[in-house]
C-alpha cells in the first residue's frame, strides 16, 4: 500500500487510465503503486487535484438531487474515454470515481443508465456535464 496507491483506488482510474491521465508509462504507475519507485510531488498534485474536482462535481450533483426530492434518479455514464472527454472527464475512470461519491452521499434511488440513453439522461448529461 502507497500514498500513491491509495490516491489511485479513491480516484477510480485504473493503472491503464492514470498512465494515460498523468503522461506516464503503464510500468511506471505499477511501480508507484507498489512502492518500488516514489511518485513525485507533481504526480501526487495532479492526482490531488482530479480528486478535488471529482468531490466539487459530486458535491453539486447531490445538492441538485436533494433539490429535487426523492424522485428516482437516472445517471447518464459515459460509454468510453471519448465521451468522458468530451463531459471534461480525463477518463470513464475518473467520471465513475464522482458518480461514486454521490451514490455514497444519497438515499435517493439512483440508475445508471448509458448516456444520451433515454431523453431524460441526454437532456440532463448535456445540462449538468454528468
Amino acid at each position: 500500500m502507497t500514498p500513491f496507491g491509495l490516491l489511485l483506488q479513491l480516484s477510480g482510474l485504473s493503472q491503464r487510465e492514470a498512465g494515460a491521465f498523468l503522461v506516464i508509462s503503464p510500468s511506471m504507475i505499477d511501480k508507484m503503486t507498489r512502492g518500488t519507485r516514489a511518485a513525485s510531488a507533481g504526480v501526487m498534485r495532479e492526482m490531488r487535484d482530479l480528486i478535488e474536482r471529482q468531490d466539487e462535481a459530486a458535491a453539486q450533483a447531490i445538492a441538485q438531487i436533494a433539490h429535487m426530492g426523492p424522485s428516482e434518479i437516472e445517471l447518464g455514464y459515459p460509454a468510453d474515454d471519448h465521451e468522458a472527454q468530451a463531459l471534461g472527464w480525463p477518463c470513464v475512470g475518473a467520471w465513475r470515481g464522482m458518480a461514486a461519491r454521490v451514490i455514497a452521499a444519497t438515499t435517493a434511488p439512483i440508475t445508471l443508465v448509458p448516456r444520451g440513453a433515454t431523453a431524460g439522461t441526454a437532456a440532463a448529461a448535456d445540462r449538468h456535464g454528468l
